[in-house]
C-alpha cells in the first residue's frame, strides 16, 4: 500500500495524503482525519522513515557525548540539569536525543559514536586531549560545544567564565579574612587521579574548566598575598562527596590550619563539609567552604551551601538550539553565560 493508492481511493493528491502525516497543519482537521481513516481501512502503516531518510538526508536526532558512564547523566545533578535543558529543547523541536557514553576506559572506535546516526553532535565536557574528538571533528556533522574543548569557529560553544567565578569566590574569602585557604579539585586530566596537586600535575592537567578555576582561586588568593606555591591543593577523580570526604581529610590532616575551602563543584563542597563533621570541626566556625554550580542541594544541605551559581538548565536549552540552528544551516555561535556569587551558610570569618 503507498501513499498514492490512498490519494486515488480519495481523488486527492499524492501531496496531501503526505502532509497528514507530516505537515498536519497543512490540513483542516477534518480532512485530515479522512486520510488517516482511509489508509487504516486499506492496511497502510505510514511512511517508511528509512525512505525519509535518504530523501531529506535527516535523521532527525541530535546526539549528547560525555566521557563518563552513562549512569553518571542520572546521577550527577549538574550534568542532570543540563540534560534536562537539552531534553526541552530537542522535544520541542520533534528532534530525538542519542545519549553517547565515552568512558575514558573506553577506545573511541568501540563506542557507538562511529556509527551514530545523528544531525549533529552536542559535546558536553569532553577534556582536549581526549582521542573521541578525533572522530567528532572529523565527521561532516556540526558540532556544539557545552563547556569544552573550546574549538571557536569549528564549533558553537556554549560556556560560563569560569575564571571570574573562581575569582569571585575565593576574593570572597579573603574579604572576611581567609589566609589560609585549600583547594578541592575535581579531575584536572582524562585519567582519573586522586592525591595533592603539584606544579608537575598541573602542567599535565588538559580539562579546561578545571584549569580556569584553579587559576580564578590562585590568581585571587595571590592578589590578597598569599603565596599560590603555599596553598594546598587536592584532586579528586570524580564529582561525587565520596572522593571529596577523603581528598578533605587528607588535605585538613596534612595542613591543619586551613581555615577555608574553595570546592570545585558543590557535590565536592557536601563531601568537605561530611569530612569536617567527621573531623569534629564546625562548619563554618571552624571551617568555612565554597561550592560552584548551585546545584539544587546546594540549599537544602546543612549547612546551605555558599557557590557560585551557573545557569545549568539554560546552558542545556542555548547549547540545543544552537546545534539545531546549526544543522539547519546556521554558523558556529558563541555564547558566555553569566555566573553569580553566592553567599548562604558555610562561610564565616575565621577562628580567632
Amino acid at each position: 500500500m503507498t501513499l498514492q493508492a490512498i490519494a486515488d481511493e480519495l481523488g486527492v493528491s499524492r501531496t496531501t495524503v503526505s502532509n497528514a502525516y507530516n505537515r498536519p497543519d497543512q490540513l483542516t482537521p477534518e480532512l485530515r482525519e479522512q486520510v488517516l481513516a482511509t489508509a487504516q481501512r486499506l492496511g497502510y502503516s505510514g511512511p517508511d522513515a528509512a525512505a525519509r531518510t535518504l530523501r531529506t538526508g535527516r535523521r532527525n536526532a541530535v546526539g549528547l557525548l560525555f566521557t563518563e558512564d552513562l549512569r553518571f547523566v542520572f546521577d550527577d545533578p549538574d550534568t542532570t540539569a543540563f540534560l534536562r535543558g537539552v531534553a526541552e529543547t530537542t522535544a520541542n523541536a520533534g528532534t530525538g536525543l542519542l545519549l553517547l557514553p565515552v568512558p575514558t576506559t573506553m577506545e573511541p572506535a568501540d563506542s557507538a559514536v562511529p556509527a551514530a546516526m545523528v544531525d549533529g553532535m552536542l559535546v558536553y565536557s569532553v577534556p582536549s586531549e581526549h582521542p573521541v574528538l578525533d572522530l567528532v571533528f572529523a565527521s561532516n556533522t556540526p558540532v556544539v560545544v557545552a563547556d569544552e574543548p573550546d574549538r571557536s569557529g569549528l564549533a558553537g560553544f556554549v560556556g560560563i567564565n569560569d575564571r571570574a567565578g573562581a575569582e569571585a569566590a575565593a576574593r570572597y574569602l579573603v574579604e572576611i579574612g581567609h589566609r589560609s585557604v585549600g583547594i578541592v579539585m575535581g579531575r584536572l586530566g582524562v585519567s582519573p587521579r586522586s592525591g595533592p596537586v603539584d606544579a608537575a600535575r598541573r602542567s599535565l592537567a588538559s580539562v579546561r574548566v578545571a584549569n580556569e578555576r584553579l587559576d580564578g582561586y590562585l590568581q585571587a588568593l595571590e592578589r590578597a598575598g598569599v603565596d599560590p606555591d603555599t596553598v594546598p591543593i587536592w584532586e579528586t577523580p570524580g564529582n561525587n562527596p565520596d572522593g571529596a570526604r577523603r581528598a578533605t581529610t587528607e588535605l585538613l590532616r596534612t595542613h591543619p590550619d586551613t581555615t577555608a575551602l574553595l570546592c570545585f563543584a558543590d557535590q565536592l563542597a557536601i563531601g568537605a563539609v561530611q569530612s569536617a563533621h567527621s573531623l569534629g570541626l564546625d562548619v563554618p566556625a571552624d571551617l568555612s567552604v565554597i561550592g560552584f554550580d548551585d546545584i539544587p542541594r546546594a540549599t537544602t544541605w546543612e549547612p546551605q551551601l555558599t557557590t557560585v551559581r551557573q545557569p545549568l538548565v539554560d546552558k542545556g536549552r542555548l547549547a540545543a538550539r544552537l546545534l539545531l540552528d546549526a544543522v539547519d544551516g546556521a554558523k558556529p555561535r558563541r555564547l558566555d553565560l553569566p555566573v553569580e556569587l553566592v553567599v548562604r551558610q558555610s562561610t564565616g570569618p575565621p577562628p580567632t
